[in-house]
């Protein structure tokens, strides 16, 4: 497992730093840094079944008798991105981010040996990613009020799962690949607070290895954002 979490920081850092080792620099009338904060929702996803079972007198060697089955989830949940995109040639971004989300993790016990009624117990999760990847910018559509521009993403990084009052703490990788639209002033060479003004909207296919988990299994979940943010230097 830590095996797979230092190729997963590995890729990303590939991406994140290869088009900026390889490529030119962008002409210095454009702003090249984008700094975005987002309000996100992280969606659920299930984490496994787990059986607890004694041996029974039904069979010589005895035989399996289940006391109860529990089903666990993580539910969806709001969180926060941060991310600076630093644009190493025309409509090409190394991009980091930063994400924190606060979810729940459910656990659903049933079919009790003594026939109780099913119950369901929850606990806060926060988890913790630290992304790089890269960000390539499609065609731009020029509008009367500024620019959008539609764009596709994709990197990796690093996921810390804490439990409500730290009782337990997970790592893990993860991977992504997703798009959005991103909106700027039309302006070449922006001056004020409104024309670096950037407005932008993502949505992300996550897959995540490690972490809390029932059979450590990979994870995919989807997140969607949206913030506002400025473009410097």
């Amino acid at each position: 497992m830590r095996v797979d979490r230092v190729r997963i920081l590995v890729i990303a850092a590939a991406l994140a730093c290869a088009a900026a080792l390889l490529a030119p620099r962008p002409a210095a009338a454009q702003p090249r840094l984008d700094v975005t904060v987002s309000g996100a929702w992280w969606d659920g996803y299930d984490l496994g079944q787990q059986r607890a079972a004694i041996t029974g007198p039904q069979t010589p060697t005895g035989s399996p008798v289940t006391l109860f089955e529990s089903d666990a989830a993580i539910t969806s949940g709001p969180g926060a991105e941060v991310r600076l995109g630093w644009r190493v040639f025309h409509g090409v971004y190394a991009e980091a981010t930063g994400g924190l989300g606060m979810n729940t993790i459910e656990a659903r016990v049933h079919d009790d040996i003594e026939q109780a009624p099913a119950i369901t117990v929850s606990t806060t999760l926060t988890q913790i990613t630290i992304e790089g990847g890269a960000l390539v910018e499609l065609a731009t559509l020029r509008l009367p009020a500024g620019n959008l521009l539609p764009f596709v993403d994709g990197g990796g990084g690093y996921l810390r799962q804490v439990h409500e009052d730290r009782v337990l703490i997970e790592t893990g990788g993860t991977f992504y690949v997703g798009g959005g639209v991103k909106w700027h002033s039309a302006a070449v060479k922006p001056s004020g607070l409104m024309q670096r003004l950037v407005v932008r909207a993502d949505a992300r296919f996550v897959s995540r290895t490690g972490g809390v988990d029932v059979d450590d299994e990979r994870r995919h979940y989807i997140t969607v954002s949206g913030g506002v943010g400025v473009r410097l230097f």
